[in-house]
């Protein structure tokens, strides 16, 4: 076990954890079990988690004896919204759909994340009152960190536990603490937040869902349908402007 430096947790009167079930914040979690009668765990559920995550949020929600479940519905807001896509076309931006170029209506990745998982999370976070929230942010998941650990948004302190951790030593770490992991990790690195986002394209879960999830996949698969049908026409008319055939 790495040493952690427990300073910001020590310096704040209430504090909170974001909790997903994946296995950064499943070993924040246990790096930090002695002080959980002192943290205020939070897990957001979309509406769409995958069972096995479901299963893991549920066994953290015994074990940590202030457990908030917070629920937004991401299917509702994708129907309002559009599908999330790694790749969103003109047709697609307001002017298009005003335009009436849009088949299906796309937004980009990250709108839908904030909107959904992030922000909702945060305010629930700030208005309990918590003055430092906990992530499992490591720097080897992102090129640039949106904010550094230590930094102070809107009133509430940021700390990332395993910040310079590679994801070889949160599995060595879990295994060496004997947390059982969701089976997904048997198969991915880092398991998906939303069970059949449309966007996240390399995160892999499609030959996932398909062996153990067939329904998931049917629904997950219909959705990359209309992404690829609402940006094929761009990517034809780009190919072609650039001379590839």
């Amino acid at each position: 076990m790495r040493d952690i430096d427990l300073s910001p947790l020590l310096r704040h009167d209430k504090v909170a954890l974001s909790f997903s079930g994946g296995k950064d914040s499943l070993a924040v979690l246990h790096l930090l079990r002695s002080y959980l009668d002192q943290i205020h765990v939070y897990h957001l559920d979309t509406g769409d988690l995958l069972p096995e995550m479901r299963e893991s949020v549920r066994i953290a929600s015994v074990l940590a004896p202030n457990f908030t479940r917070i629920e937004t519905n991401v299917i509702d807001w994708i129907n309002n919204n559009g599908l999330p896509s790694d790749l969103v076309p003109h047709s697609s931006h307001i002017v298009g759909r005003l335009m009436g170029e849009h088949h299906t209506p796309l937004v980009g990745r990250y709108d839908c994340c904030y909107a959904n998982l992030m922000w909702p999370l945060f305010e629930r976070v700030r208005a309990d009152g918590c003055s430092l929230l906990i992530r499992g942010t490591k720097r080897v998941d992102m090129v640039r960190l949106p904010a550094e650990s230590g930094a102070v948004v809107d009133g509430v302190e940021l700390w990332y536990p395993l910040l310079d951790w590679t994801n070889d030593q949160v599995f060595a770490y879990l295994k060496h603490a004997d947390v059982p992991l969701p089976r997904v990790y048997d198969h991915v690195i880092n398991s998906p937040e939303c069970a059949r986002c449309s966007a996240w394209w390399g995160e892999g879960r499609a030959e996932y869902l398909k062996k153990y999830h067939p329904d998931l996949f049917a629904d997950y698969d219909a959705r990359l349908q209309l992404v690829i049908n609402e940006i094929a026409p761009s990517l034809v008319l780009l190919r072609r402007e650039a001379g590839v055939s």
